[in-house]
């Protein structure tokens, strides 16, 4: 029943990055290389410009270099998921929030080789158009991995952060000991003088 839950919540990732990668991909593909606007889009098309002049063989080994790296990537993930899960005391919280990562990093995996394939295809047949298509599509996925990458790694901030209780240190005024009882202070007695009546009677 567990192996048939994590079935259906992977295909419903698939689904989701595939509508998710659908839209930004063709956002990028209509802007295309030296397009005029602002925001995060621009900066892709700068990535692709400065790439452009790359050959099919270079696009295809960058490809094959990335496919390495994220594996890495998902095995880095999957290393901090396991560890989240044999501490001491495990936080739920963290464990959810690696495990959800780590499935959006195998979508992106498998959605990246299935580019890379298709990249592959469209340089042996000589199709330009489609081959840049794809190589734009891949440099997005990659992008969007090493993002989950980060994502996860916040995941455990906080725990990574953590460097034990905290420790006060005092120091007192010179001239004064701090080194007795603090709980129970001496206080010195104050005379107040008690003032004359106003009237002149008491």
């Amino acid at each position: 029943m567990k192996m048939s839950s994590r079935s259906n919540l992977f295909r419903l990732s698939l689904w989701i990055t595939a509508a998710f990668l659908g839209g930004w991909v063709t956002a990028a593909a209509q802007t295309g290389p030296g397009a005029s606007g602002t925001g995060r889009g621009n900066a892709v098309d700068l990535g692709f410009d400065q790439d452009a002049n790359l050959s099919p063989a270079e696009q295809a080994a960058w490809a094959d270099e990335k496919s390495q790296t994220i594996l890495q990537t998902r095995d880095y993930v999957a290393r901090l998921l396991a560890q989240a899960r044999q501490a001491d005391r495990p936080d739920i919280v963290k464990i959810n929030c690696l495990n959800n990562k780590l499935m959006e990093v195998e979508a992106q995996i498998a959605a990246f080789e299935d580019r890379r394939t298709a990249l592959r295809e469209s340089i042996s047949l000589g199709d330009d158009e489609r081959r840049m298509h794809e190589y734009r599509v891949l440099v997005v996925v990659y992008q969007k991995i090493q993002s989950l990458r980060g994502e996860a790694e916040a995941c455990i901030g906080e725990e990574m952060g953590y460097m034990g209780e905290p420790v006060v240190t005092v120091t007192p005024p010179e001239g004064q000991d701090l080194t007795g009882d603090l709980t129970n202070p001496e206080v010195p007695s104050v005379y107040v003088d008690r003032p004359p009546h106003g009237s002149g009677y008491y």
